[in-house]
């Protein structure tokens, strides 16, 4: 990783350029957090996922440079990593912004890290059972606590595609010991994700490589029939 906070292409097109995803991840700032450009190779509408720091005017030029219109910024939770570059993205493309109304506090610029932090409003909420369309792709919005209140994972079935956020890393799970977070319902998210996603989908988490539901089931099923969290591997 260099200093210069590049957004590289992720995966390859589909072989119907009608039917297809793209998608382009950078890593971003200090927590190297994956910021995600999601269209489907048709229609000029774009999602951002996870904007942090330092990721706005890189995302800008490459919406520009595909020819694209940013639609959506969504947060797939609220913690500073993830919505670092919220304003400045959304003051250069004029998309609105979407959380999870249980982490919609968190955009008040506060954090413990002594940033400036511009205060931000989402004028949408990623509710549980609501679908963000970008295109030809429909996203359905699944609630998945336990890294925070308000986790959510965006799920495109038919593109067999997973954003995860700080739910579900390769080979682990995110943290539950800070505020907001909870063992419990974290144990409730994973089980939940090994139940009802195909092991074929693409797993795209907030930090660290893609991987996928089926590398990663043998130890979510485990915590699942334990119910409680156990160290994965």
């Amino acid at each position: 990783m260099t200093n210069e906070p590049i957004v590289e292409r992720a995966g390859t097109p589909a072989p119907d350029p009608d039917h297809g995803v793209r998608m382009e991840v950078g890593i971003f700032g200090p927590w190297q957090t994956n910021a995600y450009l999601v269209w489907d190779g048709r229609s000029p509408e774009a999602l951002v996922l996870d904007p942090g720091m330092g990721a706005a005017q890189p995302l800008i030029e490459r919406v520009a440079a595909n020819g694209l219109r940013l639609h959506l910024v969504a947060n797939s939770h609220g913690h500073i990593d993830h919505i670092f570059d919220n304003a400045p993205l959304m003051q250069g493309t004029d998309a609105p912004l979407a959380i999870h109304p249980d982490d919609a506090y968190r955009l008040d610029g506060r954090n413990n890290y002594g940033f400036e932090l511009a205060a931000v409003t989402a004028s949408r909420d990623l509710r549980e059972g609501e679908q963000v369309r970008i295109g030809d792709l429909v996203f359905d919005v699944l609630h998945t606590p336990g890294h925070t209140e308000g986790s959510v994972c965006l799920y495109e079935g038919r593109r067999a595609l997973l954003l995860t956020g700080d739910v579900l890393f390769a080979g682990s799970f995110g943290r539950t010991d800070l505020p907001g977070g909870s063992d419990e319902q974290m144990v409730a998210s994973l089980a939940r994700l090994a139940r009802v996603i195909p092991p074929t989908v693409r797993v795209l988490p907030g930090h660290g490589p893609e991987t996928t539901i089926e590398r990663e089931l043998p130890w979510m099923r485990r915590i699942a029939e334990a119910r409680r969290l156990l160290v994965p591997g």
